[in-house]
């Protein structure tokens, strides 16, 4: 049987509000997923749609060969992204999250660079070019920004968004698709139960 996600990259991957500069490139990678035919479910991103998107945003060249290993570590390391979202949310840290992320960071050889160009990965490929989010994503950590992305609250979604409200209280990333959706399960629910 056909697994859902293997059928090709899902072109709409995104309605949420861009995070701020740079972080946006890592925000729209944490939000990577695929859908489950006929309903409004999330699941994790297929290999072919990491490849997609890291070509869409021009991270890879266009005749850059991929690996399914390449690409398997790259949906390691947003899945390792993504626990260090949850654990800003107030989740227990897991010492292997940080294990990961650490050892992809030493696979693509993350160095400094002192002017413009700040921390870059040294590796090619794949792997360089998430590199270049695990970049963005440890100075972000540095200065606190990280702990403004929040997982949204509509269990069916896995957009990870950049709460910009001031008392950090956002639960959804679009609200007037996820937030509405929430509101109207809510409603049903109560009428159920009155019934």
């Amino acid at each position: 049987m056909e697994d859902a996600r293997d059928r090709g990259p899902n072109t709409e991957y995104d309605n949420t509000p861009p995070a701020p500069g740079e972080l946006e490139l890592v925000r729209a990678f944490l939000s990577l997923h695929d859908h489950v035919p006929v309903t409004e479910d999330s699941l994790p991103p297929s290999r072919a749609t990491i490849e997609w998107w890291l070509r869409e945003q021009g991270l890879l060249q266009p005749g850059a060969d991929v690996s399914g290993q390449d690409l398997d570590w790259a949906a390691e390391v947003l899945e390792a992204l993504r626990d260090r979202v949850f654990e800003s949310m107030g989740a227990e840290p897991d010492p292997a999250t940080i294990a990961t992320l650490d050892a992809a960071a030493a696979d693509v050889g993350l160095a400094p660079r002192f002017g413009a160009e700040g921390l870059v990965a040294l590796a090619g490929g794949v792997r360089g070019a998430v590199g270049q989010i695990i970049a963005i994503a440890f100075l972000a950590e540095l200065d606190g920004s990280w702990s403004r992305f929040k997982e949204c609250g509509d269990p069916t979604c896995r957009s990870i968004f950049y709460d910009r409200s001031k008392n950090r209280s956002g639960k959804w990333c679009v609200m007037a698709e996820c937030g509405n959706r929430a509101k109207v399960r809510a409603y049903r629910e109560r009428e159920r139960a009155k019934a």
